[in-house]
């Protein structure tokens, strides 16, 4: 139990990290932006310490589940020259998209970090086939072929080949695009089947990859690649739910979110950044999605402001953002409670 208990806290303290990197980004642009910043919290719930600095109140709070960075004339109209709302538009948009900009910085400085602890890295050139591959050949694929596309999946590493065929067409025939001998090379319907002995009881599609060597540029270019995959994975993790292909009922909240990331903490230290970097990306698109109350909802009346030439009633923007809030929360209630389903 106490170390359940352990791991649990571990995950709201890395959880914690992001949401304060995010509401760090606020702040900095804000005051370099000149914008009155009141207070910043670091955690929520009841203050366990404080310390005036400048105009600013830092505080220290109970529950390591997030922060605030509250600024002045931020949701209310307010004589206050130094007033969020009364900055010039750009300063109110860099300062809207700073905290997903950290979110980001912070997911790919997580992944590089990891990256020294690779070596090498597959690329998506073919390297030889196992026993029993059947589409080799002029019309099929060919030992080094670089892989470019799966059924329009953009290929950037050998690891991506294998969630390039996850999300494929589902009746085994893919369209590949290829660089052969210089050449971009299309080839469709292309049948493979994920039934190839490949050793240890396992089965897959037959390729073998090279790999290379990671240089210091390499790592950068690694890292920049992981970041982009998991925007991506993120990104397609959206268009599913708005497709239908997944429910809303398999989404997770907090409660999931903390869950997943304490038993991938038992799991070792290096799983568990990885998945903070995850998050930390996560947290950046979600948070610029164009969701009244999010960031991407007041950028969204920013951009609408900036086309109109004048700003919008800010009663009308009020009481648009507290609708959004009020169904932001009630879909976290669901989830959190489909979360608790799950566990019990």
């Amino acid at each position: 139990m106490i170390a359940n208990i352990f791991w649990i806290v571990i995950a709201l303290l890395g959880f914690g990290l992001l949401i304060m990197a995010h509401e760090f980004g606020h702040c900095v642009a804000a005051k370099r932006g000149g914008v009155q910043v009141d207070e910043f919290w670091i955690g929520m719930g009841p203050k366990l310490l404080q310390k005036q600095v400048g105009e600013t109140n830092y505080c220290l709070c109970l529950l390591p589940i997030g922060g605030a960075c509250v600024m002045s004339g931020e949701d209310s109209a307010s004589d206050n020259p130094r007033a969020f709302g009364n900055a010039k538009w750009l300063t109110r948009f860099i300062i809207l998209i700073a905290g997903v900009a950290m979110n980001f910085l912070l997911g790919f400085v997580i992944l590089l970090c990891l990256s020294w602890n690779v070596q090498q890295e597959a690329v998506p050139v073919i390297d030889s086939f196992y026993e029993g591959f059947s589409a080799e050949g002029e019309q099929g694929l060919m030992v080094g072929d670089r892989i470019l596309k799966i059924d329009g999946y953009r290929i950037l590493t050998g690891g991506d080949v294998s969630e390039g065929l996850r999300r494929g067409a589902s009746d085994g025939k893919f369209d590949f695009v290829i660089k052969r001998d210089g050449k971009t090379v299309h080839i469709e319907d292309l049948e493979l089947r994920a039934d190839i002995d490949i050793g240890d009881g396992r089965q897959g599609y037959g390729l073998r990859f090279g790999v290379q060597t990671l240089t210091v540029p390499g790592h950068l270019r690694y890292a920049l690649v992981l970041a982009f995959n998991d925007t991506r994975m993120v990104w397609h993790a959206l268009g599913d739910l708005i497709s239908g292909a997944v429910g809303v009922d398999q989404l997770s909240g907090p409660v999931g979110v903390v869950a997943v990331t304490a038993q991938t903490a038992q799991a070792g230290a290096l799983p568990f950044w990885a998945l903070l970097a995850f998050l930390s990306i996560n947290l950046g698109v979600m948070n610029l999605l164009p969701i009244p109350g999010l960031d991407g909802g007041r950028i969204l009346f920013l951009l609408v402001e900036g086309l109109r030439r004048k700003p919008l009633d800010p009663k009308l923007e009020g009481y648009v953002n507290l609708a959004g809030l009020c169904a932001l929360f009630a879909l976290i209630l669901y989830v959190t409670g489909q979360d608790i389903l799950r566990l019990l």
